[in-house]
């Protein structure tokens, strides 16, 4: 994945843009400034935003699993967790 929030040598932030050109975080009008925050938490995760969103209908699955905990349930839960894992083992290569 691309992050495109990057450490500047002088300033905190360097946001790139869809035509890959820096801006600094001075660039970015006010409104905008905490959406530029919620992407850094998002990329710091190691995960693709489109993944992040599945993570809750996982949890919800092992909720489900949970309720009646027999030995399958379970492993299956741990398999859920390895999967969640696993992908950000695969965006970080």
């Amino acid at each position: 994945m691309q992050k495109l929030i990057r450490n500047g040598f002088n300033e905190p932030y360097r946001i790139i843009d869809i035509n890959n050109k820096a801006l600094s975080l001075e660039d970015i009008p006010d409104n905008l400034v905490s959406v530029v925050h919620k992407l850094e938490d998002y990329e710091n995760t190691g995960y693709n935003p489109d993944f992040i969103d599945t993570i809750s209908y996982i949890l919800e699955d092992m909720k489900d699993l949970l309720e009646n905990p027999t030995a399958e349930n379970i492993k299956a839960c741990r398999a859920k967790v390895d999967y969640i894992l696993s992908a950000k083992d695969k965006a970080a290569s």
